[in-house]
């Protein structure tokens, strides 16, 4: 208190100061004025190593130790599970928190596959698959966001016999396949391509041709009305990459229950969480992926992105794993 009063006194006396001297010894007065409060005001308080310890130690005294590979995998995912709280109790805090790049280093890894391989090129367009050799065959994948890289979709085709269905509807893009672009043999897969967006249609019809694409209006439907009009009763893969439209699209895709009647056991999503609003929608996302229980398997930063704002996750979903 002896402290603030003296603050306030010398502030006062360099205020008289200013005016004395006007504004051409500003820059000299403001260097004072710092000064003079770092003097004053109470240094922060150093906590010791030895003290975070001790505080650890209490933490830890009445905790069992992870013995066992379920251990391991419970922890994992209370960990993500108290993200999900924090987030509950104070979406603000936690979004004023973190900034930056480091939003897309909240979430890890809480599962692991017996055989993990990056499908496509070792750059931005390659995604990770869980356990391939599990999938059905033919698998049925879904791609969202064809881009200028089809390697994901020709490997899928090629190396596990896919049957994979593009899905763009940029004109840049569509200008890139023929006419008749369906059912392409790629090894012993198949490609296919159509000119449609992915969006959140399913109770608005009315928004079918919201998207709006260098210039172009261009069509979009739900996930369910694709797979409708394709005559699907299942998808087992589902890759989605459309610069933003994600958060939309999984809203829509996760309350028209689309994960469940398609039986979707893998998803490869690439976030691009590019400011708070996104963020703020982003960890609702996460945490409803995870009570239809799609567990994180892997995630990676997309390289042609310096800022840090786009990663790719995958997801598995938990029966994969009913026999661990």
């Amino acid at each position: 208190m002896k402290k603030k009063s003296m603050f306030i006194i010398i502030g006062f006396f360099i205020l008289g100061i200013t005016f004395m001297l006007g504004v051409k010894y500003s820059f000299y007065i403001r260097a004072l004025i710092h000064m003079s409060y770092v003097w004053i005001m109470p240094k922060p308080k150093v906590v010791t190593f030895n003290e975070i310890i001790k505080q650890k130690n209490m933490e830890y005294k009445n905790i069992r130790l992870l013995s066992s590979e379920s251990d391991i995998k419970n922890k994992r995912i209370l960990d993500q599970q108290s993200i999900f709280m924090d987030f509950k109790k104070c979406s603000d805090c936690m979004v004023h928190k973190i900034k930056g790049h480091h939003k897309n280093y909240l979430f890890d890894a809480v599962i692991d596959c017996d055989t993990m391989m990056r499908v496509g090129r070792n750059d931005d367009g390659g995604k990770w698959i869980c356990n391939p050799q599990s999938l059905p065959q033919p698998t049925i994948v879904y791609s969202f966001g064809v881009g200028n890289d089809i390697s994901f979709d020709m490997d899928m085709a090629g190396l596990f016999g896919s049957d994979v269905f593009m899905f763009d509807p940029a004109p840049s893009i569509i200008k890139r396949f023929t006419k008749n672009s369906t059912a392409q043999k790629c090894g012993t897969g198949h490609i296919s391509f159509f000119p449609i967006g992915l969006g959140p249609t399913s109770l608005d019809k009315n928004r079918q041709w919201d998207l709006e694409i260098e210039g172009v209006k261009c069509e979009v439907k739900s996930l369910l009305d694709i797979a409708k009009m394709l005559n699907h009763s299942h998808v087992d893969i589902l890759k989605i990459d459309i610069e933003g439209g994600e958060f939309s699209s999984l809203i829509d895709i996760i309350h028209s229950n689309a994960l469940k009647k398609l039986n979707i056991k893998q998803l490869q999503i690439e976030f691009h969480i590019i400011n708070d609003e996104y963020f703020q929608q982003f960890i609702p996302i996460m945490n409803l992926l995870a009570q239809n229980g799609y567990l994180l398997f892997r995630k990676e930063f997309n390289p042609n992105d310096i800022s840090g704002q786009c990663a790719e996750y995958a997801f598995v979903k938990d029966y994969f794993f009913a026999d661990r």
